[in-house]
């Protein structure tokens, strides 16, 4: 059976794959993870001269990105109006990121018939007669949409800022993720994902670059985020691809999948399989489970073990009192004190049992309360177990 030519471009689109370097962090687990990899052997007569023709074509990509990242592209010098039918979606599986929905697209769609294109789209020439979309392909979808329903001759051509096909690889890349972060929804998977590959071009270039630079900093700047997020995520990067997933999902908390990464591999498996998810969500027990970062796989099954059960040993509770009814309560919590002391000073030692209860104040408030004498100072430092003069410094 012979397809046709859109039949054929139906199932491309449903392919994923991606050319160029992968920028994702890699597992070497074999006890765990498989994976898989390619490599091009050169054989024949002409193999030392197709050898050298590689170094010479790697040894231009690097200077090339060493340039396009370290002057800058001008990628708005080439503006023109270019028919969409000359026009393809990127195949190369950069643009990872959400397709807009129904309604999104319907919004665009109003806006661009009311308003016209006021960002025009980015693409690289693919030869003197074609092109592709670097950034812009919601634009581009809605404009080829107007001019199929409408046959609007105003939307047969669409405005474009062309760059050349030289453009780094790296450099492309780095303009679909800060385009979109900054402009777009997207879910948490493609969220980190676009930090991970960010982090990974930027430490590939940064040998290539006249002067050095903090990438972190780097990427909260470019995808207009703060250090603190970016250096949260980037600990995911040593996360084991089953605990990876269920962050994606949203099943697996930050703060957890966090502290994870510090173990490992071998032993985030092992937890992964019999440790439960709720328990890996709270904070006391994967605090306790992953402590020792260097722990042995023995001792990580037995902490796994404690936990299951595990409470923790201390809390805190918040009570609201109005200044009326301060004293009193404050009493109340000496004879407390001394009913504690009472019962467990002979089988621990003191400073055991002044851990048992700790009382923290509003210090503001404070401040005003023995100053205008609504409760003595000597009162509040026995509450506290602290001298008065620190209790209330701030």
């Amino acid at each position: 059976m012979r397809l046709t030519s859109s039949q054929v471009d139906e199932i491309y689109d449903k392919i994923t794959f991606e050319v160029g370097d992968d920028l994702l962090p890699k597992y070497t687990l074999d006890k765990f993870t498989r994976n898989h990899s390619e490599e091009v052997i050169l054989v024949g007569d002409n193999y030392l001269e197709n050898q050298e023709k590689l170094r010479r074509f790697y040894e231009k990509t690097l200077k090339k990105r060493a340039i396009d990242f370290s002057n800058g592209v001008d990628l708005f010098k080439d503006f023109r109006y270019i028919d969409i039918d000359k026009i393809e979606m990127d195949r190369s599986g950069w643009n990872y990121f959400d397709k807009p929905d129904d309604m999104e697209l319907l919004n665009l769609i109003s806006s661009l018939q009311t308003i016209g294109l006021v960002n025009p789209i980015l693409v690289k020439t693919l030869d003197d007669e074609n092109y592709t979309i670097i950034s812009g392909n919601s634009r581009f979808s809605a404009f080829a949409n107007i001019f199929k329903n409408t046959q609007d001759i105003r939307f047969s051509k669409i405005p474009c800022f062309i760059v050349d096909n030289t453009i780094d690889e790296y450099y492309q890349r780095s303009i679909i993720i800060d385009t979109n972060i900054n402009y777009r929804k997207v879910s948490q998977e493609v969220f980190i994902r676009a930090i991970f590959e960010k982090y990974e071009m930027l430490k590939r270039i940064k040998a290539y670059r006249g002067t050095e630079i903090n990438i972190a900093e780097t990427i909260a700047k470019d995808l207009r985020i703060s250090e603190s997020t970016v250096f949260n995520y980037l600990t995911l990067r040593k996360l084991y691809p089953d605990a990876m997933r269920l962050v994606y999902d949203k099943k697996l908390k930050l703060r957890s999948a966090r502290k994870l990464s510090r173990l490992s591999l071998e032993n985030q498996a092992y937890i992964l399989e019999n440790v439960k998810l709720e328990d890996l969500n709270v904070k006391h027990k994967i605090r306790i489970l992953t402590k020792n970062p260097s722990a042995n796989l023995s001792e990580i099954k037995k902490r796994a073990e404690l936990i299951a059960n595990f409470t923790p040993y201390k809390t805190q509770v918040t009570v609201e009192v109005t200044r009326e009814a301060l004293e009193r309560f404050f009493n109340n919590i000496i004879d407390f004190k001394k009913f504690i002391y009472a019962n467990f000073s002979k089988t621990m030692n003191e400073k055991m049992v002044k851990d048992m209860v700790k009382v923290k104040v509003n210090k503001e408030h404070m401040k005003f309360y023995v100053k205008e004498k609504i409760i003595d100072g000597s009162l509040l430092e026995d509450v506290c177990g602290k001298e008065l003069n620190e209790i209330l410094a701030v």
